[in-house]
This record gives C-alpha cells, structure tokens and sequence, in this order.
C-alpha cells in the first residue's frame, strides 16, 4: 500500500488535477493486478516443485521395480547355474533305483525358464531392448559351454548306474529278509565287481571335475561381464524427476 501511495504522489507533481482520479483509479487497478500475479506465480511455481516431487518419487518406484528384477534375474542364473555345476555329482551320487535322468531334465527346463523370464521382465522394466538381447546372448552361451562338459559323461552315468541297479535291488532285499535269506547275499563276486562300477562313477566324477575347472575360466568371465551389466543398472543414482529420463 505504502509503494501505492508513493506511485500516485509522484504521478500527481505531474498532471492536471482534473485527471487525478482516473490516474488514482488507475493505480489501484496496477497494484492489485500486480499482487494477484506474484501470487499466481507463486501458485504455479509451488505447483511445479510438487510435480517435480511426485516424479520423482515415481521414478523411485520405478527404479526400485527395475533393481528387484535385476536381483530376481541374477538370482536366477545363479542357481540355474549351481544345478549345471552339480548334476553330474547329484545324478552319480544317487541310488541307481532313484537314478532318472527326466527328472534332470525338468529341473533344467524349469530352472532356464526362470532365466528367461527374468530377461524378458527385466527387458520390460528397464525399456531396454539391447541389454534385454545381450542378456539373453550371455544365457545362451553360458548354456552352450556348460551343456557338453555334462553330456560327454552322461551316457556313461547312466550305463553304470544302470549296472549297479540289480546289485541293489538284490542288497535291498537280503536287508529286507534281516540278513537271512541267503539267496540275496552278496557274493565275492558281487562285491568286486560293484566296487568297480562304483570306482568307475567316481573317475567319470573327477574327469568331470577336471574339465569343469579347465572350462571355468571362460565361464566365469562371461558371469562377470553378465554381472558388470546388470550391475550398471542396480546401482545408477537417480539424477532427474523426468521419469522418461536416466
């Protein structure tokens, strides 16, 4: 009000008195016009900051989305890859009545299905076709590198384990008569040649081994490239409220 009075004293050193009242008029109009458009400014700019806030936090979400999808996928891997490691040992280890290579094989499907649809959820939430096709690469080609080391002794797994059934079948059933019923007793024989079977397993086992440490090099530097990939992702700070925006 104060710069009201100051403005109108000013104009009026310098005008006619008859036109003092429509300058007075005047004046009034520009200083309320003036005090409704800093509030309207103030209005939009405030308007803004919560825009900006609510992005933000959307994009919080978004983001945290994107890192639990990667984790699912590295989650994924990791014990897709734990089961190709360990099913020569897994399947050798078995009793030979409990031997089946089908169950192997819906493990494996199931567990690279997991793989899959990681890679195509995280394509999904991160927006992303190129990673999502460079995921997928380093899947398969971890899958072409592991599956030879497992099929070149698997055929010979399954012809032992196939051998050392009858000698359990016939030990499960001297166990079942109480050790009395000496038709099923194990003879010399049968014990010599089930310790070479069993010694059999286990050279396919260490051959297996020794291949697998020899191949790992290169499995572990596809892991890490996979790793260093997604990690980009996991860890990339949030710099705007753009949502569209990295």
């Amino acid at each position: 009000m104060k710069e009201l009075i100051e403005s109108y004293e000013a104009l009026a050193r310098h005008v006619a008195p008859a036109i003092l009242p429509l300058i007075l008029i005047l004046v009034v109009i520009g200083y309320f016009l003036k005090l409704f458009l800093e509030k309207r400014i103030e209005g939009i700019a405030g308007r803004f900051e919560e825009i900006a806030k609510t992005s933000l936090e959307i994009k919080r979400e978004i983001r945290h989305e994107e890192r639990t999808e990667l984790v699912t996928f590295r989650v994924a891997v990791e014990e897709w890859e734990n089961f190709l490691q360990t099913v020569i040992f897994d399947y050798s280890m078995t009793p030979p009545s409990k031997a089946e290579v089908e169950t192997l094989y819906r493990q494996d499907k199931d567990l690279f299905l997991k793989v899959k649809v990681a890679v195509v959820k995280v394509g999904i939430y991160l927006r992303d076709k190129e990673l999502e096709e460079k995921l997928m690469a380093a899947v398969i080609k971890l899958r072409q590198t592991y599956y030879p080391l497992i099929n070149e002794p698997m055929p010979r797994l399954i012809d032992l384990q196939s051998n050392l059934l009858p000698y359990e079948i016939k030990r499960t059933a001297f166990e079942k008569s109480c050790y009395s019923d000496m038709n099923f007793a194990p003879t010399e024989k049968d014990r010599e040649l089930q310790a070479a079977l069993q010694n059999q397993l286990t050279e396919e086992m260490q051959r297996f081994s020794e291949t697998l440490l020899k191949e790992y090099r290169g499995i572990a530097e596809q892991l890490c490239a996979l790793k260093e990939s997604i990690n980009k992702y996991i860890y990339q700070p949030i710099h705007h409220t753009d949502i569209d925006k990295k």
